[in-house]
Formats: C-alpha cells, sequence, structure tokens
C-alpha cells in the first residue's frame, strides 16, 4: 500500500470523505427499508403460496436468496458506511492536531517542520533572537519531542488509511454475485481483528515466530496498538479476542525476541508494543460505570473485560505459560502480566484481585525467583523491556509500579490483606505489613534481588528497582496521585491519611531499616515525596493544632499525635533526612507551607492582634522540623564514606527537586491561594531560600562536619531561620505592610529568633 505523506495529511481536505459517508447512510436507510419490504412482501408472500411442482421448488428458494440478498446488501453497505464515518471522523481530529503541532507548537518554539521522501517530518530549529546558533539540550528535546509526536500522527493517519483500505476489501469479498462478506460495526473492530491477527501468527506451531510475523507486520502491529491504546472497543475486542493465554503468550514472544544484543530498531519496537499492550489492558479493563446487567448501558465482558475473564487470567498467571521458542517452560503467567501492569492506569476493580492474587502466590512460593534475578540468573533476556525496572522475572516490582499508576487500587490494596481463607494454606497477614515487615521490622517481603547485594559490592540499581516501585506504589496510595504525576496535590481521604500514619509509625520505630545500608533505604526518596505531601498536616501537628487556621487543610489529617510527646514524628523525620532526596523534597515543602503560613497569619490578623506573635506563631513549626532534619542531614554526611560526595548530592538534590514549590504555588493550588503579584514573590522566594542551602563548599562542609557537627547544625539553623526572615519580609509586602517600619522591623527579627530557637531545640 502508499504510504500517506505528510503533505497528504496537512493539506488534503476530508469534505469529499464527509460527503461520501452521508451518502453512504443514505444507502443504509434505503437498503434497508427494501430488506424489509423484500422480508414481508415477496418472501412472505411465496412462503405463504399454495402451489407445487417444478416451478415452486425452483422459485420458492430463488425469493428467499434474493430476500437474503437485500438483507446482504443493507449489511455490506452498513459496513461501508461505518469504515468512511470513522475514517472521517478520525482522520479530521488527527489533521487537526497536526495543524496545532505545526502552525502553533513549531511556530511558538521557533521549528521548521519540512516533509521527506518517505512520508514522514524533519524538524530543525531555526533562529532565534537574541539565542546563540547552539542549541541547548532543552531545544534540542523540545524539537525532538515535536518531530516525534507529527511523525507519530501521521503514522496513525496512515494506519487507518491502510486498515479502511483493508476492511472495504474484505466487506466486498470480490464475488460481484453476492452480498455480505466481513461485517464491521466500526472502524475499531476492523482493527481489533487486524490485530489479533497478526498476534496470532506469532503463536502458530511451526516456524520461529519472529519468521512469521515480519518487522514490517510487527511495525504494523505496533501502529494498531499505540493508536488504539485508549480506545474501549478495541482494547476489550483485542484482548477478549485473544483470551489472557494468547495475550501473555505473545507478549512473553515479543519480549524474549529483544534480547540483549538486539538491534536498538527491534528493541524499541518491542517495547513500544509492551507498552500499548498494557495500556490497552487498562482500558479493557475499566468499567465504564453502571452494574452488570444486560439491561443497563454497559455490561461485564461486553464493554470491559469482566469476572469471567479477570478469572481466567488468575489461572493462567499462576501458571506455567506453554513453552516459548525459547525453552523456558517455565515461566508463569504473572511473570509476563507484571510488565504490562507497568504501563497504563488500572480500575482498582480488576488491579486489586489481580494484586491480591499475586501477593497470595508470591507468599506460596518464597524465593521462586531467585533462580532468574539472582547473581547466576539469565540476565541475556528480558521481560520487562523498560530501561529501568529490571528484568522482570521478579514479578511484584512490576506489580508494585501498576499500583504506583493508580492510586485508588494503591490504597485499597495496602489497606487489604491476603491469607486467612478456608483453602489458601496462609495466614492473614495485613500487605503493607508483608512489604514493610512487622512492628521490629523484621519478616518483610525479601527481593530476588537482594541476592546480588554481596556479588555486586553495595546497592545498586539491580539490588534497589523492587524496593524503590514499593516506594512508588506507597506514595500513590497515600496522596492519590500517580506518584509520578506532575498535577496539583489533593486533598487526601481517611484511608490515605491512615496509611501515612502507620508508615510513619513503621519508620519511626525502626529507623535503621530505612537509612544507610538499611534494608528498605531504597524506599527513603519516596518517604521524603510524602512527608511534603502531608506536610501542611505535620507543621500543625507541631503546631500544637491550629485555633489561628493558618494552616490550609487538606482533606483528612493523618493521627501524628503520641501520648509520649512528638519522638515518632520527630525520628520519622530525621531517619527520612538521611536521603538526600528525601530531604530536599522536606524542605522544599516545609518552606514552601511556612510562607504560606506566614502570609495567612499577616492578612488574617485581628486588630489586637500583635504582628510579631502572629508571625513567630507561623514560624515555629518550619523552624522545628528545619532542626531535625538537618540533623538527619548531618549524620548522613558524617556517617558517608565520601562525605564530600555525599553535601554534593544533597546539593543536587536540592537543586533538582523544587516540585513542591510548583505544586503549593505555580499551580495555584486551593492549598495556596495564589493571587496577584504572590505568585511571583513566593515561588521565587521559597526557592532562593531552599537553595541557599547549596551555598556551602562541599569541602569546607565536610570538614566542619568531621571537626564540629553541632557548629554545622548551628550554622545551618541560622540560614533557615535568615530564609524565614526573608519569607516574612515578602509576605508583610504582599500584606500592604511598610518593610521599613519599625513594627515590621521588630516582628521580623522575633521570627528570626523563633526560627533559630525552633530549629534549635528539634536539632539536639
Amino acid at each position: 500500500m502508499a504510504r500517506l505523506t505528510f503533505d497528504d495529511l496537512y493539506h488534503v481536505s476530508f469534505k469529499s470523505l464527509g460527503a461520501a459517508a452521508d451518502d453512504w447512510k443514505e444507502m443504509v436507510d434505503q437498503l434497508d427499508t427494501l430488506a424489509t419490504d423484500a422480508k414481508d412482501g415477496m418472501v412472505k408472500q411465496s412462503e405463504a403460496a399454495r402451489w407445487a411442482g417444478l416451478t415452486a421448488d425452483v422459485t420458492r428458494p430463488f425469493v428467499r436468496k434474493t430476500g437474503k440478498e437485500f438483507r446482504d446488501a443493507h449489511t455490506e453497505a452498513k459496513a461501508i458506511w461505518s469504515m468512511l464515518r470513522d475514517a472521517h471522523t478520525d482522520l479530521t481530529e488527527i489533521q487537526s492536531d497536526l495543524k496545532t503541532a505545526v502552525d502553533v507548537d513549531a511556530k511558538k518554539s521557533h521549528i521548521r517542520v519540512t516533509g521527506l521522501d518517505d512520508g514522514t517530518v524533519s524538524c530543525v530549529a531555526v533562529g532565534r533572537q537574541g539565542d546563540t546558533d547552539q542549541e541547548t539540550p532543552t531545544q534540542a528535546r523540545e524539537r525532538e519531542a515535536l518531530e516525534s509526536r507529527i511523525n507519530g500522527l501521521i503514522a496513525q493517519a496512515d494506519e487507518i488509511d491502510n486498515s479502511v483500505t483493508r476492511a472495504l476489501k474484505k466487506i466486498h469479498g470480490g464475488d460481484s454475485h453476492n452480498f455480505g462478506h466481513a461485517r464491521y460495526d466500526s472502524l475499531d473492530d476492523a482493527q481489533a481483528e487486524r490485530a489479533v491477527e497478526l498476534a496470532r501468527l506469532a503463536l502458530e506451531p511451526g516456524q520461529a515466530w519472529d519468521k512469521k510475523l515480519t518487522g514490517a507486520k510487527l511495525a504494523e502491529l505496533k501502529q494498531l496498538l499505540a493508536g488504539n491504546r485508549k480506545d474501549r472497543e478495541f482494547a476489550v475486542d483485542f484482548y477478549r479476542s485473544l483470551g489472557p493465554t494468547d495475550a501473555l503468550r505473545f507478549q512473553q514472544y515479543v519480549a524474549l525476541g529483544a534480547p540483549e544484543g538486539c538491534s536498538k530498531a527491534q528493541l524499541e519496537l518491542a517495547h513500544s508494543i509492551q507498552v500499548s499492550m498494557g495500556e490497552t489492558l487498562a482500558t479493557a479493563t475499566h468499567r465504564p460505570g453502571g452494574k452488570d446487567d444486560p439491561h443497563t448501558a454497559f455490561r461485564e465482558d461486553k464493554d470491559y473485560l469482566g469476572k469471567s475473564w479477570v478469572t481466567e487470567l488468575k489461572k493462567v498467571g499462576k501458571g506455567p505459560l506453554p513453552s516459548d521458542p525459547w525453552g523456558r517452560a517455565d515461566t508463569t503467567g504473572y511473570q509476563v502480566l507484571s510488565t504490562l501492569l507497568r504501563h497504563g492506569k488500572y480500575d482498582k476493580e480488576f488491579l486489586v484481585p489481580i494484586a491480591q492474587d499475586m501477593v497470595a502466590f508470591d507468599r506460596k512460593n518464597p524465593n521462586e525467583w531467585v533462580w532468574a534475578e539472582g547473581p547466576d540468573g539469565d540476565t541475556k533476556f528480558r521481560l520487562n523491556l523498560d530501561k529501568k525496572g529490571g528484568p522482570g522475572w521478579d514479578p511484584i516490582p512490576g506489580l508494585l509500579e501498576g499500583l504506583g499508576h493508580s492510586p485508588e487500587a494503591s490504597t485499597e490494596f495496602f489497606q487489604g490483606s491476603t491469607g486467612g481463607g478456608k483453602d489458601d494454606g496462609l495466614e492473614k497477614l495485613r500487605n503493607l505489613d508483608y512489604f514493610l515487615g512487622d512492628k521490629d521490622g523484621k519478616n518483610h517481603r525479601w527481593y530476588a534481588t537482594d541476592a546480588t547485594k554481596d556479588v555486586l559490592g553495595g546497592v545498586g540499581e539491580r539490588a534497589d528497582y523492587g524496593k524503590e516501585a514499593l516506594g512508588h506504589a506507597l506514595e500513590s496510595a497515600t496522596s492519590g496521585r500517580a506518584y509520578d504525576s506532575a498535577g496539583p496535590a489533593k486533598d487526601h481521604t481517611l484511608d490515605q491519611a491512615e496509611l501515612f500514619s502507620t508508615v510513619v509509625k513503621k519508620v519511626a520505630a525502626n529507623p535503621d531499616l530505612f537509612k544507610g545500608e538499611g534494608e528498605l533505604a531504597p524506599i527513603a526518596g519516596s518517604l521524603g515525596n510524602m512527608s511534603a505531601e502531608y506536610m501542611h498536616d505535620i507543621q500543625r501537628v507541631y503546631a500544637g493544632g491550629d485555633d489561628s487556621d493558618y494552616i490550609k487543610s487538606t482533606g483528612f489529617a493523618p493521627d501524628l499525635s503520641e501520648s509520649e510527646g512528638l519522638g515518632v514524628l520527630n525520628r520519622y523525620l530525621e531517619t527520612t533526612a538521611a536521603d538526600p532526596e528525601a530531604y530536599a523534597s522536606i524542605t522544599q515543602a516545609r518552606q514552601a507551607v511556612t510562607t504560606e503560613m506566614m502570609r495567612e497569619a499577616l492578612t488574617q490578623r485581628g486588630d489586637g492582634d500583635g504582628l510579631a506573635q502572629v508571625a513567630s506563631s507561623a514560624a515555629d513549626p518550619g523552624g522545628r522540623i528545619a532542626g531535625l532534619t538537618a540533623a538527619g542531614r548531618a549524620d548522613a554526611i558524617a556517617a558517608a564514606d565520601d562525605s564530600v560526595g555525599k553535601i554534593e548530592e544533597y546539593n543536587e538534590k536540592l537543586a533538582d527537586r523544587d516540585k513542591w514549590v510548583g505544586r503549593f504555588v505555580d499551580l495555584g493550588t486551593s492549598y495556596v491561594p495564589v493571587a496577584g503579584d504572590i505568585l511571583g514573590w513566593a515561588s521565587e522566594d521559597i526557592r532562593e531560600a531552599t537553595l541557599e542551602h547549596v551555598v556551602k563548599d562541599p569541602e569546607e562542609a565536610a570538614r566542619q562536619i568531621e571537626e564540629n557537627r553541632d557548629g554545622y547544625v548551628n550554622s545551618e539553623r541560622e540560614r533557615t531561620a535568615q530564609a524565614t526572615k526573608k519569607a516574612f519580609y515578602s509576605a508583610a509586602t504582599d500584606a500592604g505592610l511598610d518593610p521599613t517600619s519599625t513594627s515590621v522591623r521588630r516582628a521580623a527579627t522575633e521570627v528570626y529568633q523563633t526560627s533559630n530557637k525552633a530549629n534549635s531545640l528539634e536539632s539536639h
């Protein structure tokens, strides 16, 4: 088939295609009338006629066949209309997206788009006024992303063109004397049928699968999946037609067919199919709403993959897949499924039962994955084709990544448990305890990659990815957002807040487990993000409540209080701050919330409230937190083999992890009422205040910690107090106060002293 080019798609008018679809709709209606008349007229009369003999024996079947042909003609016309209708709708939308990319986004970024002979485009940066000729890394990424986006749209349109062509040929059938061949209600039907046809080619016995599913056909399948991964009708048809066994077998073949050392193009093609199959599965298993009732709009196994499909998936998941061309007959379905779960946001009604079953299977088969992911495992072949996340033989990291992108499912999963049933042979165990351990920090889930620590020497990516995935899942479970979401913070539910409370207590009870070389230290970065997420609630605890209403409500608050005082929360923050990434997240969020509280204190101040008093009250909680995290940071640097390198790591993370400033300020969430010029000063001042922690020379800081740890912590306390004082001046200016007045200057001094004192109390 001829390839659709950029120029074709950009310049063509689809009005005639739309008109053709309208004409065929009229034909469908007319043929429906003719078919009905034929059935109720001549066929009915022929069947009812009292006649016999040679003429009757010949004429009556002919009348029946003629009546059927009218109905077949209607069916064929309806299928043709469906193809033209959907093609017009989809191609018009793609053309609109293409013109936006070329005429708006490319021009805005000073990028020239040029069509190439092969139908794709090349994007080139053109002169930017005031810029040098040297393209920056950011500009290069922007240009490459736009080029990829435009070429993706062209490829999608080309696949639609080819799909419609194939479907029309099947509908016609090539027989001029017979109507009614392939029947399609939509373009999705035709594309799903083709995708299943291509996937089944790989599963046929005989020749090696990659000889049957050639590169061109594999690329065609890749485009079909990529273009329809969020289309419900396609997704359901594709997975329902393949069934759980063949769907997982095919994905296994694709993954194992891209071993280490294969070409970059082959690997990228296989990876794209894996990603799209995961996102397609998420679409296919998402309940659109309604009940599983044939009289409602949405029906199980019709509009999504329901209980019967999931039941079969569980059965396939726990057993070995049929032997593949590489002879790995012991690969289970859940190992392959986990590579798909990494991609897409899954409905909790699907993912939670699957997660429960996978964990129960994992508990019954401890150390099942050591042979593959241990030091003597098979590293040539991979099930997981992502650059990160390990080879995929251990299915639990993939499951946890899936939970990390599916917050509703993640929250429910960690609130739930496995075991305790009549026939499962397991004691009832809360899922959170399975992964984080009991009250003594023992019996947490052991990863196959833990066996590599002694061999590889220390903790590296190979040993950490499963635990990092656990951190991602906990982030989504406690926040209500995918862990890598760039969206604003959300109000917390009771279940989310309760989970965070439990995590805080577990970390505080066994701090050595979560820092330094502790077995669960790899989740510390996620603990920092969770702390930032709940920074309003943490500051409220250190404020002793919030009678003045300076701290914004963020939904349900976690229970972080205890009869002994603040010991649990203190230990938790100090432990978490031993990780540079966690420290950066906490510090950024603390400064953002402190700035917000300062502004609220000044704008809500009553006539009888002293300026210094309200400002100091707002500054005190942040100062306490800063003292704890400074102590945790100092101890981590002192304990490091390379203290200078550790300080540099803290500096880098502080510069890199300012997303919390944006999340609390730039996005204008309900937590921070951004108005007027507040956005400008808040963002700038918060970032500047936190980045002042980078200013110290690493070698000088390392020497100071070694010689006088308390002196170093005191200098950090001083920095925090100065930053808080600066935030007060900005807030006072925004509130309409004269920053040079005696009262404001006196209050600023009080803020500084309060922050310094609070810092000192918590850092010793």
